[in-house]
């Protein structure tokens, strides 16, 4: 038998790890454990890394083709061939002197480097008193588009299928036939009234919109840069944004210099009177990460055009978008103008 106290024959006494054995299952637990940390960090970094490329892309793609269409669009109005007899109508609060909005001489303005904090002012002269230049980003450009939609809200008396019968007072081009164009203000739902159903008239609701990169996105502290726009709602001008992270619009315009319809010459700064030469427009974007990317640091600088933007050096990424457009319209009316 076996005393109190003691092991069976053969058995072995059981002992605790060393010391130096509980060191190194430490480290390995710390490797294995680290190994897991990094793997996971790289692979977030990986993810946010595409998430903000796909972002930038996004958004810069978007972001040219709405200018793009814009500036082809500019000095359309409703299929007009003249637009001599088109005069201008106050609308209430302007963006400028006179009645500016809806005054169809210039469909283009252009507003070259914002200054910082001034009222913009365009190479025309033209001062925009609805945009206030300290929301402005110093260094960009700010472009004036006039024109009406492409589609007509009203064609010989029969209402858009996709017209929204809404109640905020709109402006329209009014053309009927035998009649000189004209604007007048009317309801989107009053287009459905069987008291404008006439197939002589057509009406072409106008659009009038001012481009510029605001400082921010939605509160002046998420310091996000926007594509924002001033745009005509019903008497006065109102602010709408339209695409984040558009850190920078630079625009180069073709100017006809002896009247061929062929550019001679391509100006980011046009002097007064050369917007009424443009036949074509370049257009060249910034665009930003909305989100940082962590362990990035954005050491390049950025062409646009011909302006020369410097390394921001910070955690954003950031991609040029470019575009070329004809300005047929505004080519096409220049028969018209005053020289």
């Amino acid at each position: 038998m076996t005393a109190v106290g003691e092991l069976p024959r053969g058995a072995v006494r059981q002992r605790g790890l060393s010391l130096v054995e509980l060191l190194v299952a430490m480290l390995l637990g710390v490797m294995l454990s680290g190994g897991v940390v990094a793997a996971y960090l790289g692979s977030k970094r990986h993810y946010v890394y595409e998430d903000q490329v796909a972002r930038v892309q996004e958004n810069g793609r978007y972001a040219v083709q709405l200018l793009r269409r814009e500036l082809a669009m500019a000095g359309f109005y409703g299929g007009l061939r003249s637009l001599a007899a088109l005069a201008p109508r106050s609308t209430g609060t302007d963006c400028a002197a006179g009645d500016w909005a809806l005054e169809p001489g210039d469909p283009v303005g252009l507003v070259n480097d914002h200054s910082g904090n001034q009222v913009p002012r365009g190479v025309d002269g033209v001062v925009y008193t609805c945009v206030s230049g300290a929301l402005v980003r110093p260094g960009t450009d700010l472009l004036a588009v006039k024109r009406t939609f492409a589609d007509a809200s009203m064609r010989r008396g029969q209402p858009s299928p996709v017209l929204t019968p809404g109640s905020v007072e709109t402006w329209y081009l009014r053309l009927r036939a035998g009649a000189d164009p004209g604007w007048e203000p009317h309801q989107p739902r009053d287009l459905t009234d069987p008291l404008l159903s006439d197939p002589l008239l057509s009406l072409w609701e106008a659009s009038t919109r001012i481009f510029f990169i605001r400082r921010y996105s939605n509160t002046p502290g998420d310091k996000l840069p926007s594509l924002c726009m001033e745009v005509l709602a019903g008497n006065a001008m109102t602010t709408r944004c339209l695409v984040e992270g558009v850190e920078n619009m630079q625009l180069e315009f073709g100017i006809d210099t002896d009247g061929d319809g062929i550019a001679n010459r391509y100006r980011q700064a046009p002097a007064p009177g050369d917007l009424r030469r443009a036949v074509t427009a370049n257009i060249y974007l910034l665009i930003r990460s909305p989100a940082p990317i962590p362990g990035y640091s954005d050491t390049r600088s950025y062409r646009l055009g011909s302006r020369l933007v410097p390394a921001a050096e910070d955690p954003f990424l950031r991609r040029v978008f470019s575009s070329s457009t004809p300005l047929s319209n505004v080519a096409g009316t220049r028969h018209w103008r005053t020289p």
